[in-house]
C-alpha cells in the first residue's frame, strides 16, 4: 500500500516549507504548481522548479519515480530533519544537473545559480577530511 506521506509531505511540512521560501533572502516569489512541485522566482537569479517530498530515505528508485512524473525540475528535497538523501540518488542528480537534498541543505543551494553545483556541508567535511580544501 502506498503511503501518500512517502512522496507527499503532511501539510503541515508543506506550510514550512513555503514560509521559509517567502522568509529566504534570495526568494522573491513562490507560485504552488501542484501538491509539491513549485516555481522558486529568485532575486537576482534564475527561476527554478522545485519537487519536495518526506521520503525519508530519498533513493535513486525515488529520484526517477518524481522526475517521470515530473519531467522538469531543478530540486528534488526531502522535507523533514530526520529524513536523508542516498549517495546514488545525490550523484545521479549531480549528473542530470538536478539539485537532490534535505531541506536544511536546499537553503544554501538556493544561492547558486544552479543550485545542483552547491556542495553539501557533509561533502564539505569529506573533503576536508582528507586535506581537500575548496578552492573559492
Amino acid at each position: 500500500m502506498h503511503d501518500s506521506y512517502t512522496k507527499f509531505p503532511r501539510p503541515e511540512s508543506i506550510d514550512f516549507f513555503e514560509k521559509a521560501m517567502r522568509n529566504h533572502n534570495k526568494v522573491r516569489n513562490i507560485k504552488k504548481l501542484s501538491t509539491s512541485y513549485y516555481e522558486i522566482h529568485r532575486r537576482d537569479l534564475s527561476m527554478i522548479r522545485v519537487f519536495v517530498s518526506n521520503y525519508y530515505a530519498l533513493s535513486l528508485s525515488d529520484y526517477y519515480d518524481v522526475l517521470e512524473d515530473y519531467g522538469d525540475i531543478d530540486c528534488l528535497i526531502t522535507i523533514s530533519n530526520w529524513n536523508g538523501v542516498t549517495p546514488e540518488a545525490y550523484n545521479q542528480g549531480k549528473r542530470n544537473r538536478v539539485g537532490v537534498f534535505k531541506m536544511e541543505e536546499f537553503f544554501g543551494a538556493l544561492n547558486y545559480e544552479r543550485p545542483s553545483t552547491y556542495t553539501r556541508p557533509i561533502d564539505r567535511e569529506d573533503n576536508d577530511r582528507f586535506g581537500f580544501r575548496r578552492q573559492c
